[in-house]
C-alpha cells in the first residue's frame, strides 16, 4: 500500500544534522544521506510542509550536559559547543530563514526545546524524521512522539548512525514497532 500523508497535518523534523556528527558518522557521504535529505527538505518547502530543524549543544563548560556516557564522549572530543562551527548545521542542510531551529541539551527533542508545543501551534499529528544518529535521536523522537499520539514516519535513506549495525538494528527491531520505516521514494512521492 502506498503512502500517504496529510500535508497540512505533517511536519518534518531535520534533526542532529551538525557538522560534528556528519564529521563522527561513519559512511553519510557514501550513503548519500545528505543529499538524500536534501530532497526532502525540498520537495517539502515546495509544498508548504513545515520543516524545523533540531540541533543539540551544550554550554563550554558542559554544565548543562546529562550525565552519560555519550555526553562524556562529547566532553571528551569537545564536540557540540555552542556558537562553534562544529555545532552549526551542515551547509547541505541548512534551514531557511523561516524555519524554526530548536537546540536541545538531551537525545530526545521534546523534553528540553518546546516541540510538542510548536507540533501544536502547527496543529501537525503527522512527523517525517531524518537525523544522526538512528539509535540515538531518530529512535529517542519516535518513541516519545508515538507516545503523545503522533503518527511517524522514519526515512530509512535519510538516516545513519554511529556505526551500521546501530542504524541496522534501529531500523529493522526498534523502530517498526512505533513508526513506520519508509524509504526515500515512499516519503518523496507522498509529499510530492
Amino acid at each position: 500500500m502506498a503512502l500517504t500523508l496529510d500535508l497540512k497535518r505533517t511536519a518534518v523534523l531535520a534533526m542532529d544534522l551538525q557538522n560534528d556528527i556528519v564529521s563522527a558518522t561513519p559512511g553519510v557521504a557514501e550513503k548519500k544521506v545528505l543529499p538524500n535529505i536534501r530532497r526532502v527538505l525540498d520537495v517539502s518547502r515546495r509544498k508548504q510542509v513545515p520543516v524545523i530543524h533540531i540541533t543539540v549543544s551544550f554550554r563550554p563548560d558542559y554544565r548543562d550536559a546529562p550525565a552519560n556516557p555519550l555526553a562524556q564522549m562529547i566532553r571528551q572530543n569537545k564536540m557540540l559547543r555552542a556558537g562553534t562551527p562544529g555545532a552549526e548545521i551542515h551547509p547541505d542542510v541548512r534551514p531557511q530563514e523561516s524555519e524554526p531551529v530548536l537546540n536541545k541539551t538531551c537525545v530526545d527533542p521534546f523534553l528540553t526545546t518546546g516541540l510538542d508545543q510548536l507540533l501544536h501551534s502547527l496543529d501537525a499529528n503527522t512527523l517525517v524524521l531524518m537525523g544522526l544518529w538512528t539509535n540515538f535521536v531518530v529512535e529517542a523522537t519516535a518513541r516519545h512522539a508515538a507516545d503523545l499520539g503522533y503518527r511517524v514516519i522514519v526515512v530509512r535513506e535519510c538516516c545513519a548512525s554511529n556505526t551500521d549495525e546501530n542504524h541496522s538494528f534501529a531500523m529493522t527491531h526498534i523502530l517498526p514497532s512505533v513508526a513506520t520505516v519508509a524509504s526515500l521514494e515512499e516519503v518523496l512521492q507522498a509529499v510530492g
